[in-house]
């Protein structure tokens, strides 16, 4: 995402007009709160104290609101810090949904994967089986890509979220496009990468959505209900237009300040069949699903072998706090932490980040979400160093 373009037009929108007085005004509370207490963690975990280390070092960071939760064979612990929504100054707590972004292709791999064992079709297919040469002739690498390229990232097709896009989105052109009208944006352009190469590319799981929605007639939102969310018992997860009543504001740090942007997060993955990033859920949910799916609960063993077939990401494509990140797989990413491996996924969408890896070598899965996005809590999500905060 480039936050640059993103906080240019963020800056035209929000910070010239009459609600900035009350935002700063907001901040400042918060920031003379100092370590804000808005939800204490249960403090019956025996790691408890160990744990809310990890939402401290957000609070600290200036973070809006942060869900965290973790998951070991010594339990289960929620932690929470900051606000929900700032303006109404409720506190977050573990039953507020956020915007999970790009976690949500893990939920799209998983859908396609259930296709393929219902012999709906095969990850092997080119996407120009499902889809019509009105779509596929006019997206460069389409004709011959798999479906396999597109969750792997190894398409080449051009990804759509660039500067133009985001201009749209920032100044209310671009309004809950679907997953159809989005793809359109790339439509007659070059794309980005040979056959075969490429880099993380959103476009790749707005392709998927259409075939998720080709093959079964519904929409691609309905069957990763029906595929993913139902069976693993998820009740605070959504793949819908319809926002819950769960779901929290979210914030952007612009000249120093976090502005409200929900509006900014509503326009860009609004619309159905968002599965390159348009997901909520709670980070408790997050947590039990991973665990579930990388301990075998979910897909077949075939299925979930597939997901962990990895493709080595260029360093050069990662800043350097990323440099750990080491593969993408289908729909997974694989890290290495100073503590081992680490499989999940990260979520950026414009006001939410935040991200839920399981660590096999210690049986311990950690969901982290945020709902504003700022340098100084980013750093702190990103950090390798984080994971050890498990230890």
């Amino acid at each position: 995402m480039k936050r640059q373009t993103i906080r240019r037009y963020l800056q035209n929108r929000i910070i010239n007009n009459a609600l900035r007085t009350a935002f700063l005004a907001a901040i400042l509370a918060v920031w003379t709160i100092a370590c804000i207490k808005d939800h204490v963690p249960p403090v019956e975990h025996p790691d408890a104290e160990k744990y809310q280390r990890i939402v401290s070092g957000f609070m600290e960071a200036g973070a809006s609101g942060v869900s965290v939760t973790i998951r070991s064979p010594k339990g289960t612990w929620h932690g929470t810090g900051g606000y929900a929504d700032k303006a109404k100054g409720i506190a977050m707590n573990p039953e507020h949904t956020l915007r999970v972004g790009s976690i949500s292709k893990v939920f799209a791999a998983v859908t396609i994967l259930k296709l393929q064992e219902e012999g709906k079709l095969s990850i092997t297919d080119k996407i120009s089986k499902h889809l019509p040469a009105s779509v596929t002739g006019r997206i460069a690498n389409a004709g011959e890509a798999t479906i396999e390229q597109c969750l792997n990232h190894t398409s080449g097709i051009r990804e759509y979220l660039d500067d133009v896009t985001i201009e749209g989105i920032a100044t209310g052109k671009i309004v809950k496009y679907p997953a159809a009208q989005n793809l359109a944006l790339v439509y007659d352009k070059p794309a980005d990468y040979p056959l075969g190469k490429g880099n993380y590319c959103n476009t790749n799981y707005l392709i998927l959505s259409e075939i998720i929605k080709a093959v079964t007639g519904q929409s691609a939102y309905s069957i990763v209900r029906e595929k993913a969310i139902v069976p693993a018992g998820l009740r605070n997860t959504s793949a819908s237009v319809v926002l819950p009543s769960s779901l929290t504001q979210s914030y952007f740090e612009t000249d120093g300040a976090m502005q409200e942007v929900t509006w900014l997060d509503n326009n860009a993955v609004g619309g159905e069949g968002a599965l390159d990033g348009g997901m909520i859920a709670t980070s408790g949910d997050l947590a039990m699903f991973l665990e579930a799916l990388l301990t075998g609960k979910i897909l077949s063993p075939a299925s979930l072998a597939l997901m962990h077939t990895y493709q080595d990401i260029d360093p050069s494509t990662l800043p350097d706090e990323l440099k750990y990140y080491k593969q993408y797989g289908l729909g997974l990413m694989k890290l290495e932490t100073d503590h081992g491996t680490a499989i999940g996924h990260d979520g950026h969408v414009y006001g939410f980040v935040g991200k839920v890896f399981y660590l096999p070598d210690y049986q311990t899965t950690i969901a982290i979400l945020l709902n504003g996005w700022s340098p100084s809590s980013v750093a702190v999500l990103n950090a390798k160093s984080t994971f050890n905060l498990l230890f």
